[in-house]
């Protein structure tokens, strides 16, 4: 995915743990970084420039989405597993609307909007990509545990709206991969909860996540659009 010229690439939700790390990770690689994020970013760099954005919706992100120069890629780390409000529900009696609605909301419909408004950011007749972390735990066909029902749901849609768009695009935007990776379990906010009884070799550093991430889309062809993806590189079932 490489360019004579200096790649510019959008990362998204770069305040968090994982989105920072793939920030630094690439200025490192000398590329040009444009980072959105809700809260400010304290990074520094002449090849950095940072937006903050309090929302994802369109209406909220087109004039972020005006000032961007064309784009080599895009990695989106929106996603939500819990807030304040509520934790995964391990039962069917603790699935509710409201936790519904709000996973779908960040982990589908802000994502496949994002792309939606990016793609004119995105060249027509050059290699690009669009990465969206999503989560092995969205695979229907690996779902051997149950639970977490609207988080395993939302990343469901997530995929298939990815695989339905990567299908179109590959009329229009013959060189544009789009990709869900799953990072594996990320030492960062949304894990935090979770991480008691994970194995230690289980539990990845944010800049470990990050640079297996960028290994991935590295090595990212057109064949490989619309495609779940472990951090290893393998592909994941839907």
């Amino acid at each position: 995915m490489s360019s004579e010229k200096q790649p510019h690439i959008l990362i998204i939700g770069a305040s968090g743990g994982l989105g920072k790390a793939l920030v630094e990770h690439y200025l490192s690689a000398g590329w040009q970084v444009t980072a959105w994020s809700r809260n400010q970013l304290s990074l520094k760099h002449d090849a950095l420039s940072c937006l903050q954005v309090q929302g994802y919706a369109p209406e909220q992100v087109a004039d972020a989405v005006k000032q961007l120069d064309q784009l080599s890629g895009v990695v989106s780390t929106l996603g939500m597993l819990h807030n304040d409000s509520f934790m995964p529900e391990k039962q069917l009696d603790a699935v509710n609307a409201a936790q519904l609605e709000a996973s779908f909301q960040v982990n589908a419909i802000l994502p496949i909007l994002l792309l939606q408004q990016l793609l004119p950011r995105l060249p027509r007749k050059e290699s690009a990509f669009f990465v969206q972390l999503s989560a092995k735990v969205g695979s229907i066909t690996d779902n051997y545990l149950g639970g977490w029902y609207s988080y395993r749901a939302s990343k469901a849609a997530l995929n298939m709206l990815l695989k339905t768009a990567a299908i179109e695009l590959r009329r229009s935007h013959k060189q544009l991969v789009i990709a869900a990776i799953h990072p594996g379990t990320t030492d960062t906010e949304l894990s935090r909860p979770f991480q008691e009884r994970l194995p230690a070799d289980k539990l990845y550093s944010p800049g470990q996540s990050a640079s297996r991430i960028a290994a991935v889309i590295e090595e990212l062809a057109t064949e490989d659009s619309g495609k779940l993806l472990h951090w290893d590189g393998t592909e994941l079932p839907y």
